[in-house]
């Protein structure tokens, strides 16, 4: 024993210190076994924390379904009804332009947009025949065009004259739309140097269904 240890036992401070010193320990190693026994705890809730995350389900975007273009119908078939209120004219649309099919109605041009699909729906017709009153169609005029997918209400809003080979009228950029296409003069004997070209938009804002490539006879045939 040193001679400070001495003279602080004689003056009575050892033991308080002493004291002090145990309690300290005791305390140390309380607290050291209480964070032992919580530590494999939160090591445990972080494991079951982990496990669960991993559990969850993966979640994945669901792409929408492509839409898939209609199949061409039959050359002749029945597509709908094609009218002009203002010119008192209705006539039943079939599919193609070749001569028989013209011979019994108007015809949609094939490759164009199909009744009521987004795009520049064509449709051709003989001049002294089912489109003859097409000679005084105006601006403004309705056009109606009806099928199995609903009525389809259209503006007209171009009347011109083109050249046979003047095709980027039936582009589907001009859509929504439908197009007709007739031969001009009216009257004219022979094959028709010119085809009138009539352009009503839609006023509806629905046709949003797949456009349809451009092919066909086009402007070249004899309407």
């Amino acid at each position: 024993m040193t001679i400070r240890f001495r003279v602080l036992a004689r003056k009575g401070i050892v033991a308080p210190i002493c004291l002090l010193a145990v309690v300290g320990v005791a305390g140390l190693l309380t607290w050291l076994k209480i964070d032992a026994r919580s530590e494999p705890a939160s090591a445990s809730a972080a494991r079951d924390q982990s496990a669960a995350i991993r559990a969850l389900p993966e979640v994945h975007s669901v792409p929408a379904a492509p839409e898939t273009p209609r199949p061409r119908p039959a050359r002749g078939s029945l597509l709908g009804q094609f009218e002009v209120p203002a010119l008192n004219m209705s006539w039943a649309v079939l599919e193609g332009t070749d001569d028989p099919t013209l011979d019994r109605s108007i015809g949609h041009i094939e490759g164009t947009a199909g009744i009521g699909e987004a795009g520049n729906i064509g449709i051709a017709g003989h001049r002294n025949t089912h489109f003859r009153k097409l000679e005084w169609i105006r601006r403004g005029d309705e056009i109606v065009l009806t099928s199995k997918d609903g009525t389809f209400r259209y503006r007209v809003n171009h009347v011109k004259l083109y050249k046979p080979t003047d095709v980027d009228v039936l582009d589907a950029a001009h859509g929504p739309a439908v197009t007709l296409v007739t031969c001009f003069p009216f009257e004219y004997v022979g094959s028709a140097p010119l085809r009138l070209i009539v352009r009503a938009v839609a006023l509806e804002e629905r046709l949003t269904r797949q456009v349809a490539p451009r092919t066909g006879r086009g402007l070249t045939a004899r309407y």
